[in-house]
């Protein structure tokens, strides 16, 4: 068995390639707008301005795009591995992917009938499906009255997700006193008040009995960056989605970075540029206005129109502008920038057998699940775990996510073998030795891993070809915008939702240097692979430019008053 760990940035063409050189490319002197960094909401956002009639340039720091939407050969040839985002919501019924034509580009995600499992220790496990009912079924021989309160929850969360909480995550962030009184105008408003005001971890304690089922809800809860805020008031809408999605859930065929790839071809389809190892090294204002930058290697760019980045709200004022061009409290608030207390530790293997799970030879669905919860058998698992996490310790016994792509998609391995992954939730800054530990503590600490894993999958041990061990340091190496290897770009609590998210004066993608905005994951709505925030940035910048608005976005404002309609 060969094993890796990345010792600095993994190039798209895996880890063996690390001595390529780095292109210098050729870049124009003047364009309307500049985008700072090429992850996934930056090439959303360049594409819809450059159909609005915008020249673009993306300046991408490292050597590849997507930033986190990332497919690599780390392990062997032909075992693709999806280093961060495996999971894909830009399906074909939002908004972004028809409007994009990403279809027309090469985009196509598998949709899996089997969508979640909790494979137990000793043997079987909890199944969902895409299927309502199957799903129903399959609960129900755990607990009748859990099936039925399932089926309530799904009809009336289905309702509340698509009237009220996707219009709101698909927009610019209300005032807090405009939305409150919206929302409290219409019954469905008022219900997802109610809802949304109490603790996610307590909606899910209260409407369930049977401990699989709440531990899979809670871990999907986690998925989505809120392990350790999950107790805290203000996080019920987050139970909302966390079940209503968990039948909805597909993956890109190819692997994660296909998705970003045809977004590429998309942008220079409609003119835009694109550069990689381009490195920003300040953002030019004048006159209190952003101008253009210039780059590390002294080349300036002017920006007609706008200069928008992708990254945080921190690093681009306190690493790109300065102290001297921002108010005391902006100034503040990017010294104060509160980052995710939780991270992502993984473990890749290549296989030469797919993962037999206990009981899988009876329900070869416990293994076919796009999403398994391996560890996680009961709520209390992950209750243990946010509380490790918040009190900055590494779990002391792992439970991870974990998922065969090869499985739905047979083009990411070889034929007759298979891709596998365990992604572990860990402190982004352990309170012991910080995220160096992870010099020399990745590699017993994903042996560790296996070893939980191959009380599941016994046969692991024989399968297993190659290990790749990817942790949090590594992801900050890779992507230096997720420092601490936040994936997110920032807290995911109810003090940094919406309209605080990162900060009230910068909310609306807006900030007060005139023309320079924000898109990331740092903005509202945050992190994970759906583009909100390059959609939501788009929109503002176009408005502010009095360019055409070709797409039709949704007004949220309409989208609630007609909520009850």
């Amino acid at each position: 068995m060969a094993s890796t760990h990345s010792d600095g940035p993994v190039p798209p063409g895996g880890a063996h390639a690390s001595g390529m050189l780095k292109a210098h490319p050729p870049v124009p002197a003047e364009v309307d707008a500049i985008f700072i960094g090429g992850g996934h909401n930056a090439l959303v956002c360049a594409n819809y301005l450059a159909r609005a009639g915008l020249t673009t340039l993306v300046l991408e720091s490292q050597g590849h795009i997507g930033g986190g939407v990332m497919t690599a050969e780390v392990t062997l040839p032909l075992f693709k591995h999806n280093l961060h985002a495996f999971f894909v919501r830009l399906t074909p019924s939002f908004r972004i992917w028809r409007d994009l034509r990403l279809s027309d580009y090469g985009l196509e995600t598998i949709m899996p009938e089997v969508q979640n499992s909790v494979p137990f220790r000793e043997g079987g496990g909890l199944v969902t499906y895409r299927s309502l009912d199957r799903s129903l079924a399959e609960i129900a021989r755990f607990s009748p009255g859990d099936a039925r309160r399932y089926q309530e929850l799904f009809s009336e969360y289905a309702t509340l997700v698509e009237q009220i909480v996707e219009p709101l995550r698909l927009a610019p962030p209300l005032d807090p006193e405009e939305e409150q009184a919206l929302l409290q105008r219409t019954a469905a408003g008022r219900r997802y008040l109610e809802l949304t005001k109490q603790p996610a971890l307590d909606l899910c304690l209260e409407a369930f009995e049977t401990e699989a089922l709440r531990a899979m809800m809670l871990f999907n809860i986690a998925l989505r960056g809120y392990l350790p805020v999950m107790d805290a008031p203000g996080t019920g809408y987050i139970f909302m989605m966390a079940l209503t999605n968990s039948h909805n859930v597909g993956c890109v065929k190819g692997g994660s970075q296909q998705a970003a790839l045809a977004i590429a071809r998309a942008l220079y389809d409609a003119g835009g540029r694109i550069t990689t190892n381009t490195r920003v090294g300040r953002i030019l204002v004048e006159q209190d206005r952003a101008t253009g930058v210039e780059l590390e290697d002294g080349r300036v760019i002017r920006a007609r129109r706008a200069v928008i980045s992708n990254l945080t709200a921190e690093l681009t004022f306190m690493r790109l502008i300065g102290r001297d061009h921002l108010s005391a409290s902006l100034a503040a608030a990017a010294d104060n920038y509160q980052w995710n207390e939780e991270a992502l530790f993984g473990v890749h293997l290549a296989l030469n057998d797919v993962p037999r799970y206990r009981g899988s030879d009876g329900n070869p669905d416990l293994y076919r699940a796009l999403n398994m919860c391996v560890g996680y058998e009961t709520s209390a698992d992950v209750i243990t775990h946010m509380r490790e996490i918040r009190a900055g310790q590494v779990p002391t016994r792992p439970a991870f996510h974990s998922s065969i792509p090869s499985v739905t998609d047979p083009s990411q391995a070889p034929p007759g073998h298979h891709t596998t992954f365990a992604w572990q939730f860990v402190p982004s800054r352990p309170a012991d030795g910080g995220k160096q530990r992870w010099e020399s503590e990745a590699e017993p600490f994903a042996e560790r891993i296996v070893q939980t894993w191959r009380e599941y999958a016994p046969n692991l041990a024989e399968a297993e070809m190659a290990r790749f061990v990817h942790s949090p340091l590594d992801t900050e190496r890779f992507i230096p915008s997720m420092l601490h290897g936040d994936r997110h770009h920032g807290l995911y609590h109810p003090s940094n939702f919406g309209y605080n998210r990162p900060h009230p004066d910068l909310s609306g993608y807006r900030t007060p240097i005139a023309g320079l905005y924000l898109c990331g994951a740092g903005m509202h709505p945050g992190g994970s692979f759906h583009g909100y925030p390059g959609y939501n940035a788009a929109g503002v910048v176009a408005r502010d430019l009095g360019l055409d608005l070709w797409w039709q976005p949704q007004d949220v404002r309409t989208a609630l008053r007609l909520a009850d309609a």
